[in-house]
């Protein structure tokens, strides 16, 4: 078995990736100027979307945020807007580095001949999207 036909969990970040870089203050006005329809002030960023969608339906989709939770409502709204999918959000994550930690899967253990690295990380330019080619 190899890497490939494992399900994934894929841990993608919101802000700068998915939809144009907001921090929480700019979240504040654009909620307090247009109230329930504060969502429609996002900008999508489309190959993001496109990515996401292209992901397998078995593997797992967890988004990351420094938004404050008091933004989850906002924030649950623009991603039912814009159709994008995911298991589970963390928010109230600091504005800092994202650390993966994982375990090496042993010889034979998932049908593998060799062993797997199961720790990846990709860093992409603010605003610019996810290339779908180069992950997948």
């Amino acid at each position: 078995m190899e890497q490939e036909s494992l399900n994934k969990t894929w841990f993608i970040d919101i802000d700068g990736t998915i939809v144009k870089s907001r921090n929480n203050e700019q979240l504040d006005e654009a909620i307090g100027s247009m109230g329930d329809k504060s969502h429609l002030s996002e900008e999508l960023i489309k190959k993001s979307q496109e990515f996401i969608q292209s992901i397998p339906d078995n593997d797992t989709i967890v988004l990351t945020t420094a938004r404050d939770s008091r933004h989850e409502v906002h924030t649950l709204k623009m991603l039912n807007h814009f159709k994008i999918r995911y298991d589970r959000i963390l928010f109230d994550l600091r504005a800092g580095a994202r650390i993966l930690i994982n375990d090496i899967k042993p010889v034979g253990i998932a049908g593998n001949n060799e062993p797997l690295k199961t720790a990846y990380a990709i860093n992409v330019e603010r605003n610019e999207g996810i290339p779908i080619k180069s992950l997948l």
